[in-house]
């Protein structure tokens, strides 16, 4: 985790008590809650924001396989291509883009570079959105390569040979003489650029360019390091992938297919990503360099279950018209599922369980659970989801199944969902709440009254959108109204047994969704108070919940439990005031904070608001600072 908690010796919060009348907690007997699900905290990745390319993943150039589709009908110079000309010493050359005898068919297009002047001719990359070499760390350069001979008016295509090297950066940058030329990796004022250079009179054709990290930059998934230790932080149970809205895309040129996904990099077959369309934005391309099988080793990293999202046979019902495959063509999709589960759990000898096998991991990831569906709702999604669900537990009654409930907690899709689904149809039903302060302060008790005989609820996608100035930034403000509605949900977990926050990553000015729960840049991340949040759920979730009422108070909220003999108590003040808290609570406690004022939000180097801890010997009585999520552990 980047950011320690640290130890303090007084408690943060010992302020003037407000003077209004103490708000009093009281708690019930253990032997009346509920055992707390493990995986009731998880996280939801989705490839929005830069959040895979140019963010995960640790690659470095921008369309490295040359495969995006060019702006403006292949003219050069587009800043969206990744590559721009680079002629030095007097050189020139045609630049063109090629299909024939690719290295791999699924990524036929490659760079043509027809070099005609005396020095050197060819393309710059100056990466996703700029690239940093450090000193003294360890780098991987890789591409394929090959000549081309003109023979009369047609042209002769070689066979193609890898390049690999490593080095460390210094800030002598890198330069190395090749048979066609050379390679160079120069500093751009505070970045790097990279460079294919061809020298002389003479054609060469390019591909699966990739210059990456290693060594202690990124974890064994091939992912950084640093994004993924934030991850690690927030000690999730489960983590959901890959989306959101991108499983199905707006049309069947560009659902994500997992299958599409895995192999080698040069057999990943790159989409438009369906975020790409909003104003303002470059295009942004899913090259797959993060696929399925990077995401179960995420999983393995991070000790938590994978739930990969299927497609039910229709695309994303926002994009209109939605186009579905007819109900009679089901089982296309239901083979897709099918065959996702055997690459995950098959054995070598089965065959997706042999490309498991063939790509380091012979052992089976041991997945439990998918999501049919994404956010889906109404007729078109449940003609088609029931099929599946039913194919699914004939043939893996060991999967558990996550269905869905629309795009809103309380609309008409929402209430024709809740009268379809069955227990057979879903396991767990995945909610989305993305609504203002308001709505999420009412939601501490919205699974008080729940109808217990309905399957239970995946709390799947939320976040508090507090608008300030027509934006929606990471306030503390919308954290504490998460936290409020955490506590129904930690108190109701018999009910909401699984929980994540979305969208979870955001790369500093390429955020095409906002709030998020981390941000970052190229070489720096950071939290938000959204984070800080999450993150004291999860790691004091109890395994029994108390019963707890508030009394006295109605901007005060509370969940409880018991944990290795020790109570947690959760406490929230949506009061701008110190708020004076009555509790049965008398000894050592350790007591965890996070306050602040109700606009303040952390950014790049500047984290204002962060938890601190104390130790405390309390006496029956706590002080909520304003604006606060307070823990309380009794020793």
């Amino acid at each position: 985790m980047r950011n320690v908690i640290t130890l303090v010796s007084a408690l943060s919060f010992a302020a003037a008590a407000s003077a209004a009348d103490p708000a009093v907690v009281t708690f019930g007997n253990e032997a009346d809650g509920h055992d707390v699900p493990k995986g009731l905290w998880g996280i939801f990745f989705e490839d929005i924001n830069w959040a895979a390319d140019g963010g995960l993943s640790v690659e470095m150039l921008a369309n490295g396989g040359f495969d995006w589709q060019q702006a403006d009908h292949e003219k050069w110079n587009c800043t969206e291509d990744g590559w721009e000309p680079d002629y030095r010493e007097g050189g020139m050359a045609r630049l063109s883009f090629q299909y024939g005898a690719p290295v791999h068919p699924n990524t036929a297009k490659h760079l043509r570079i027809e070099a005609f002047g005396h020095g050197l001719a060819g393309v710059r990359n100056r990466g996703l959105d700029g690239m940093w070499i450090k000193k003294g760390e360890p780098y991987r350069l890789v591409f394929d390569w090959r000549e081309i001979s003109r023979t009369g008016i047609d042209f002769e295509l070689g066979k193609w040979s890898r390049f690999e090297t490593s080095f460390t950066g210094d800030e002598k940058g890198l330069s190395i003489d090749m048979p066609f030329g050379k390679v160079v990796v120069e500093s751009d004022k505070d970045r790097v650029t990279f460079s294919i250079l061809v020298s002389g009179r003479r054609t060469f054709e390019f591909d699966n360019v990739s210059l990456k990290p290693t060594g202690k930059n990124l974890v064994r998934a091939g992912l950084r390091k640093d994004l993924v230790d934030m991850l690690a932080g927030l000690k999730p149970t489960f983590v959901r992938f890959p989306g959101g809205c991108i499983v199905e895309e707006g049309d069947f040129q560009h659902w994500y297919d997992w299958r599409r996904t895995v192999g080698p990099r040069e057999r990943r077959e790159c989409i438009l990503n369906r975020w790409t369309h909003h104003e303002g934005y470059r295009p942004y391309w899913e090259t797959f360099d993060v696929g399925f099988y990077e995401y179960f080793l995420l999983c393995e990293e991070l000790g938590a279950e994978p739930l990969p999202i299927c497609l039910a046979g229709l695309t994303c019902q926002f994009q209109k018209p939605a186009l579905m495959c007819d109900v009679r063509d089901i089982d296309f999709f239901t083979q897709c599922i099918f065959d996702l589960i055997e690459f995950a759990n098959g054995g070598v000898d089965t065959k997706w369980g042999r490309v498991r096998a063939e790509m380091g991991h012979p052992a089976p990831f041991n997945l439990k659970m998918v999501g049919v569906g994404n956010e889906n709702w109404d007729a078109p999604f449940f003609d088609r989801c029931e099929p599946i669900a039913k194919a699914l537990r004939e043939k893996h009654p060991e999967i558990k199944i996550i269905g869905s409930s629309g795009p809103g907690p309380d609309d008409g899709h929402y209430r024709y969902a809740w009268g379809r689904i069955t227990a057979e149809t879903a396991d767990f039903v995945d909610e989305h709440y993305y609504r203002d302060p308001e709505w999420f302060l009412r939601a501490a008790t919205r699974y008080d009254g729940y109808d217990r005989k309905r399957p239970p609820v995946y709390a799947g996608e939320y976040a508090c959108h507090h608008h300030v100035n027509k934006r929606k930034p990471n306030s503390l403000w919308s954290a504490i109204c998460e936290a409020v509605a955490m506590t129904g949900f930690e108190r109701n977990c018999d009910v909401v047994k699984m929980a994540s926050y979305a969208p979870l990553f955001a790369r500093e000015g390429h955020a095409q969704w906002t709030p998020d729960l981390i941000w970052f840049n190229g070489t720096e991340s950071w939290a938000t108070p959204n984070y800080y949040v999450q993150q004291l759920f999860s790691l004091n979730r109890p395994d029994r919940t108390l019963p707890v009422k508030v009394e006295g108070a109605s901007d005060v909220y509370a969940s409880a439990g018991v944990r290795g003999g020790k109570r947690i108590v959760k406490l929230v003040n949506t009061s701008e005031e110190v708020r004076d808290v009555k509790i049965d609570l008398r000894g050592a406690a350790k007591v965890t904070t996070l306050s602040g004022a109700k606009l303040d939000v952390n950014a790049r180097g500047a984290e204002v608001v962060k938890p601190v801890v104390a130790e405390s010997v309390l006496e029956g009585s706590v002080a909520l600072p304003a604006c606060s999520l307070v823990v309380v552990e009794m020793k």
